[in-house]
């Protein structure tokens, strides 16, 4: 059942995020434009892909495929300047996190985990922890899960750092909209969404014919 209906006092405590359009979108979406060319290669494990070098490491699980969204996403922010954690916590050369995310890692005090407290201070993402576990279990049974995609942020005179959730054909599951409001007490939570770049240059054509209209 919906937790708007569920647990209303959390509703008003936190929002709902992800009320946009659709009850799984969110209001707004940022784009980032690729190649569907770039996937195909990508999944073939084609060296003439640009993102062949920076393949996802990890083969098993839902990683199986190769996280092609999660590669395009990470090496966009990268470009941009900013340096870009993933939700995996055995990713190698510390690039992995853990937030809300596997309980027991949590628990035992992973280094992924530990990260996150180095950054955010314990006590203050503990807390977040205790009301998210709560929420997860009334929405979907169970405490795993809820994390967004990425952590990206940037040191030095124009630090800002927020967490991405990663979209390409899917939507917000129930966990993400339930979870969402919570971590943005911490940090801001952006949808990032794949997004042919034909697609986005057409969209730039349409909207300089319509200011041309109305100039």
């Amino acid at each position: 059942m919906d937790l708007v209906k569920r647990k209303p006092h959390l509703v008003a405590a936190f929002g709902v995020w992800g009320r946009g359009p659709s009850p799984e979108a969110p209001s707004t979406e940022y784009r980032i434009p690729y190649d569907p060319r770039q996937e195909v290669l990508y999944r073939r494990g084609d060296p003439s892909c640009i993102y062949h070098a920076v393949r996802w490491p990890i083969g098993r699980g839902r990683s199986r495929h190769g996280e092609f969204p999660l590669v395009v996403a990470r090496e966009h922010f990268r470009s941009l300047g900013y340096t870009v954690l993933a939700s995996e916590p055995n990713l190698p050369n510390d690039e992995g996190f853990i937030l809300l995310a596997y309980p027991g890692k949590r628990r035992a005090g992973d280094p992924a985990y530990r990260r996150m407290e180095s950054i955010f201070g314990a006590r203050k993402l503990g807390n977040l922890n205790v009301i998210a576990d709560q929420v997860k279990r009334w929405t979907t049974g169970n405490p795993g899960g809820g994390d967004p995609d990425l952590f990206v942020y940037r040191k030095g005179p124009s630090a800002k750092r927020f967490f991405v959730e990663v979209k390409h054909h899917d939507q917000l599951t129930t966990k993400q909209r339930a979870t969402f409001p919570l971590i943005e007490k911490l940090c801001p939570v952006i949808v990032a969404r794949l997004v042919p770049a034909e697609a986005v240059a057409d969209d730039r054509r349409r909207e300089r014919g319509v200011r041309k209209a109305l100039a």
